[in-house]
């Protein structure tokens, strides 16, 4: 009897490590994908899902990353949450994983949408979510979409798409390199109420934010973006899903991909929040939701 009780009690202890097949793969460094990372990890098993081994960090050397995604797959991990484009890019490469990528701003533009044991959690809320709250809350009825065309041009599409929906007129602005980013601005700010900036941080750094910020408040029209640190900057608004909605999503992503063994399908959270600078949103005068907001600057 006391050695069936300790199979019992050695039977317990086993079956959660053997049923954890997956893990959390972690880009280091930022308090927005630690959030969400934190995220995942409690919102899978409401999902249905074991909770997520890790997060594992990715690693700087390559050697020591290559041993790390061993290492995961000797203890039967077969699915990761790839948290990051850096672990994202890495991950990817690797065929015996599937997964779900976190925070990539445009899978399209970097071949992602050709794996099929992959799909995706954008950082971006549902675009006709967004148009709609414009149109509604804050009285937008024409925006523009500022973005580069090499880095963003599906994005910017996807929202062009979620405009007509919504009934919000689109004035697409796409910046190429060597084109004038004041002449460009210049020409959507004459007929936009408003500026939507897409995350494309390899075209707009921080000299590029302060200018469009200038030059969008210059012009009475506030700046929109989707990174919660942007008013921070300077930027009047930003909209961007909270921590637990990308957990919530991400597991449910996670679920449908095990289910049908391969997933190609763009997962957009389904709730939004918004951080402001409060000094550009009350020069502007322009009417938001207040319950929505959960950092000012």
């Amino acid at each position: 009897m006391k050695k069936a009780g300790l199979l019992v009690a050695l039977l317990c202890v086993l079956l959660p490590v053997a049923g954890q097949n997956t893990a959390v793969y972690l880009q280091a460094g930022s308090p927005i994908l630690e959030a969400a990372a934190a995220a995942i990890k409690a919102s899978s098993p409401a999902a249905g899902l074991s909770a997520p081994a890790g997060p594992v960090l990715l690693a700087a050397n390559k050697d020591r990353a290559v041993a790390d995604l061993k290492d995961l797959k000797d203890k039967s991990v077969k699915y990761l949450y790839s948290v990051g484009t850096g672990p994202t890019v890495f991950a990817t490469q690797d065929p015996d994983f599937a997964g779900i990528y976190v925070f990539i701003p445009n899978p399209a533009g970097t071949g992602l949408l050709a794996h099929p044991k992959w799909s995706g959690v954008s950082p971006y809320p549902d675009p006709r979510l967004v148009m709609q709250y414009l149109r509604t809350s804050m009285g937008l009825q024409k925006v523009a979409v500022l973005y580069t065309r090499s880095k963003n041009q599906e994005v910017a599409k996807a929202f062009q798409d979620a405009a007509d929906s919504e009934k919000v007129a689109c004035v697409p602005l796409g910046f190429k390199e060597g084109d004038d980013l004041d002449q460009t601005l210049g020409a959507g700010l004459k007929d936009a109420q408003a500026v939507l900036l897409l995350i494309d941080p390899l075209a707009f750094g921080a000299d590029q934010v302060r200018f469009i910020v200038s030059k969008c408040l210059q012009a009475k029209k506030p700046v929109i973006g989707f990174l919660e640190n942007l008013p921070e900057a300077g930027v009047p608004f930003a909209i961007f899903p909270p921590a637990d909605e990308f957990g919530r999503t991400a597991a449910a992503a996670m679920k449908a991909l095990q289910d049908k063994g391969e997933d190609r399908r763009i997962w957009y959270p389904q709730r939004f929040v918004m951080s402001i600078n409060q000094a550009a949103a009350q020069s502007l005068g322009v009417p938001y939701d207040s319950q929505k907001v959960v950092k000012a600057y």
